[in-house]
């Protein structure tokens, strides 16, 4: 075999390592330069053109320091020398200029190709424009150094941790939260942190997020952990954790990102409010009072249990049912009126029938109260719930008893005035034709004036209501202007001490009888033009009212009988009796005074309302 015919397979293998070498020349996408050993482009690839803005043959010729920034000439330079001398340099960065004058950022793979015989050839340089990845670690650490100065200064605390929930950074803040310096929790595992609950609840909810990303990727949006964080002190702080996955390159998850707020006092607030709660629930289902919740459409929202046993449901029954369901017809338009009160943000009582679930009618008591919902809205009503059955019983029975006894009362006063006015008449006649001095005309004057009390007794009812008062002066001058009237020549006077014309005492019909006798008393004993002075004062929470006449007064000998029942001087007087009985029946006493030298003066003495 000839050598041409054995040297055809190498110089064949050779073609083809050249057209391999060639294609990757004109088709890779870093620049390729070939340059001389004096630093002048002899062949450039098409990549390298197109990154600089120059043509192919633009380029060749050119020395590598016509297209790099005049300020690193001189470090290029020096790698020349360093590659000339055998030595291979590592990748580096070198700044090219674009034919319009803009700059570009690329790494450099430069080698020196040498023959079969180590002499160098040429210099080679593979260069990878990285314009776009300096600008991006350039953000990158614009970012980084923002976000440290948030982190810096945020309130909460912000922090990191590793895949074994170790601490790899805490924001400064941390040190108002949990009393520790950045410095202390560092390497720390969180578990030594947190109370036993809060370290299963973190374990479980890094557990749960692992899983879920790999069923519904990383949009999992893990909800904020609600955890309890041991202070350096020993004490026990409440926080809101968010948490998000820190990833690699890859996307792999390599440690957590977490912000910490703290909610002590929201805590401490709703373990309050829970309690709060729970009392308030608690003494609601105690009362014995029925206690319902009901929106406008008249449905049930809440009831306690009280108001479950009024009507025989169950409480949870209830909810969801119409309240009109359970009431006469004749009473739902009533309470479709109440309703509209509580919209407008009135409260009311009313009284109603409902009927039980065994048909029992009961008559219940309402009084309700507009209520309003989470957003402070007027919502519905609340009510609470009287079963006033037997006392509406009981009052239709005293109801029915008051009106006979009204009837009987009525018939008794007609009859008794008739009866009263013949004996007065007949007495009358009787005096007239009786000599003065007889025994019998004795016997009429005391019949006569028990007749006349008793006449003065049953008038006592029929005293309009508009004069009845409980004003002291109000009473005091209708009784004098009322006895001036009836009693010719008697004259009366009410004074009264400073502060005391708002004095008021418990109202009564029988309350102005006893002034009447008092004054009638004067009149029938102490003579013609008779003069009475009513004098009030007040003392210790009590009215004195002294009542004061300028007759004869009255002798040591009846001073003590004058409030006996039955004392009597010539047939009058006994009106002193009966005068005590109602001082007494409204918490006061009379009694006479022995303040005055003349006269007859006795004192009243009320408690005042």
């Amino acid at each position: 075999m000839s050598e041409e015919t054995k040297g055809s397979p190498t110089k064949e293998k050779l073609r083809r390592c050249e057209e391999k070498y060639y294609s990757l020349f004109k088709e890779t996408n870093d620049a390729i330069f070939l340059l001389d050993l004096d630093g002048v482009h002899f062949e450039v690839n098409e990549r390298a053109a197109q990154m600089l803005g120059y043509s192919v043959e633009e380029l060749e010729g050119t020395s590598f320091r016509d297209i790099i920034l005049q300020g690193e000439i001189e470090n290029a330079e020096s790698r020349l020398e360093t590659l000339m001398r055998g030595e291979n340099p590592p990748l580096y960065e070198r700044t090219f200029r674009h034919k319009d004058g803009s700059l570009i950022r690329a790494e450099l793979n430069v080698a020196l190709i040498r023959d079969k015989d180590g002499k160098p050839l040429h210099i080679q340089s593979i260069v990878r424009d990285i314009s776009k990845r300096k600008l991006l670690e350039q953000s990158l650490r614009e970012n980084e150094r923002l976000y440290r100065l948030l982190a810096e200064n945020a309130k909460d605390v912000i922090a990191t941790l590793d895949m074994d929930l170790k601490v790899t950074y805490a924001s400064p803040s941390v040190k108002d939260l949990l009393g520790f310096e950045m410095d202390e929790l560092m390497s720390r595992s969180i578990s030594e942190l947190l109370t036993p609950n809060s370290i299963d609840i973190v374990t479980s909810a890094l557990t749960e997020a692992l899983r879920l990303e790999h069923e519904v990727g990383m949009d999992y949006d893990a909800p904020p952990l609600e955890l309890e964080i041991l202070h350096k002190k020993g004490h026990t702080v409440w926080v809101d954790a968010s948490r998000v996955f820190l990833r690699d390159a890859d996307q792999t998850p390599i440690g957590v990102l977490i912000i910490v707020r703290d909610i002590t006092k929201r805590k401490l607030i709703e373990v309050a409010l829970q309690r709060s709660e729970h009392r308030y629930r608690e003494m609601i289902e105690s009362n014995p009072e029925g206690i319902t919740i009901v929106d406008f459409e008249e449905k049930i929202l809440f009831c306690n249990q009280a108001f479950g046993r009024m009507i025989g449901y169950d409480p949870q029954e209830l909810v969801g049912m119409d309240v009109l369901d359970f009431l006469p017809p004749e009473d739902r338009e009533k309470v479709r009126r109440q309703t509209q009160q509580r919209t407008e943000g009135v409260a009311s009582a009313y009284q109603v029938e409902i009927q039980r679930r065994d048909g029992e009618t009961r008559a219940i008591r309402v009084s309700a109260v507009p209520w309003r919902n989470d957003e402070g809205e007027v919502a519905g009503a609340i009510g609470v719930i009287s079963d006033v059955t037997e006392r509406v019983q009981a009052e239709n029975e005293l109801a029915a008893s008051n009106r006979d006894l009204e009837l009987y009362t009525s018939l008794l006063k007609h009859d008794l005035r008739n009866d009263l006015q013949i004996i007065l008449t007949q007495v009358e006649a009787a005096t007239i034709l009786l000599p003065k001095d007889s025994d019998v005309m004795k016997v009429f004057e005391v019949t006569q004036s028990a007749a006349e009390r008793m006449k003065q007794m049953i008038n006592t009812f029929d005293i309009p209501e508009e004069e009845l008062t409980d004003r002291v002066m109000s009473l005091l001058e209708t009784r004098a202007r009322h006895a001036e009237k009836a009693h010719a020549g008697l004259e009366v006077t009410v004074v009264a001490e400073e502060d005391c014309e708002g004095l008021r005492v418990q109202q009564g019909r029988l309350l102005p009888a006893l002034f009447d006798n008092l004054l009638r008393n004067s009149y029938q004993h102490a003579g013609p033009e008779v003069r009475v002075t009513m004098r009030v004062s007040s003392r210790e929470g009590h009215v004195v009212i002294d009542v004061i006449d300028s007759g004869p007064g009255i002798s040591k000998a009846l001073r003590k009988k004058v409030f006996e029942r039955d004392f009597s001087l010539a047939g009058k007087g006994q009106g002193l009796y009966l005068c005590r009985r109602i001082a007494e029946a409204y918490g006061g006493s009379i009694e006479l005074s022995k303040e005055v030298s003349t006269g007859a003066s006795f004192r009243v003495v009320l408690p005042l309302s």
